[in-house]
């Protein structure tokens, strides 16, 4: 990827799937369509930042490599600004039937009553709560210093882009008001050319309730996209008080090749754990350390059950 996307930035940090880094947002850059909007506390708007620029020198100021994970916000903290990133999405890899959409992603910049600073990122649906560096926290509590453009609203730049949000709930209706427009959640497509940008070699394997029983696996790249877009991801709803896996279904392993390493060697990108609980099915993924910069990281979902037989029907037969 060529062009600096913050909110595709935030959301590789925040889930590590793609093993993108900051070094490669920062090469080759090009002209993207975003802008990003500061907000005080008290929801006043304070300037915009709309030069790509100032936008990288922002992502680098965020030092997102060093920020250090939390479960909650502290009951004891104020929220000081808000950054509301707007970017248009034109990769390939992110579009619905070839067609650009809106997305926002907002970073909201805490004070604790201990004097730290602490972010709550939230981008496509995910949020992400860290306490960040003293270098990084004193960048956000001083927007004055940035390049502002005064000048001009969200709305304004919004209508000459002439696009608009895509609704959650709809593939073709979209949201003519910003105020009523979500994020976008449209419906994957993976092909095998977009996904041998992500690595030239990958693998999945299924397994029964434990890795010691491997029931299916392949690493021809067109059936692993076949598997992928059958998953339907856009109909799984992130959970984040799911219970713990119990009655386990299976599960999967998503390999491909190192990126910190010039050895042309698979390793696991992500562990999909299928399981039950009170009759509703989940998955629990857990990404991989070297996919991620947090660390090792897991994200629960609910499924539907025309979801989960199709997974389970991959353990019964090969892959065709």
């Amino acid at each position: 990827m060529k062009k600096i996307s913050l909110i595709l930035l935030l959301a590789f940090s925040a889930a590590g799937i793609y093993g993108c880094s900051q070094k490669e947002y920062f090469s080759n850059v090009e002209e993207k369509k975003q802008f990003i909007e500061i907000m005080t506390a008290s929801d006043e708007m304070i300037g915009i930042i709309d030069n790509n620029k100032e936008i990288e020198r922002f992502v680098k100021q965020l030092d997102i490599e060093s920020w250090s994970y939390m479960e909650q916000l502290p009951e004891d903290r104020d929220l000081v600004y808000s950054y509301i990133s707007y970017e248009v999405i034109d990769e390939p890899l992110f579009l619905q039937d070839k067609t650009q959409s809106v997305n926002l992603s907002t970073i909201e910049l805490y004070i604790s009553g201990k004097g730290e600073y602490i972010i709550r990122n939230c981008v496509q649906g995910v949020e992400t709560i860290a306490g960040i560096s003293e270098k990084a926290g004193r960048f956000l509590n001083a927007p004055e210093d940035l390049d502002l453009n005064k000048h001009m609203t969200a709305k304004d730049i919004l209508d000459g882009w002439g696009l608009d949000f895509y609704v959650s709930d709809s593939d073709i209706e979209k949201a003519d008001d910003m105020e009523s427009a979500r994020y976008y959640e449209g419906k994957t497509s993976f092909t095998e050319e977009e996904l041998l940008k992500t690595s030239k070699e990958q693998k999945i394997q299924f397994y029964g309730a434990d890795k010691n029983t491997l029931l299916n696996e392949t690493d021809v790249i067109s059936e692993i996209a076949q598997y992928l877009n059958g998953l339907a991801l856009d109909q799984w709803e992130y959970v984040d008080d799911a219970p713990d896996p119990g009655e386990v279904e299976c599960q999967i392993v998503r390999f491909m090749l190192s990126r910190d390493s010039n050895k042309k060697e698979l390793k696991e990108v992500y562990t999909q754990i299928l399981y039950k609980s009170d009759d509703n099915y989940y998955i629990e993924e857990i990404i991989s350390g070297e996919y991620s910069d947090r660390g090792e990281f897991k994200t629960h979902y609910q499924v539907s059950e025309d979801i989960a037989e199709y997974i389970l029907s991959y353990l019964e037969s090969s892959i065709e």
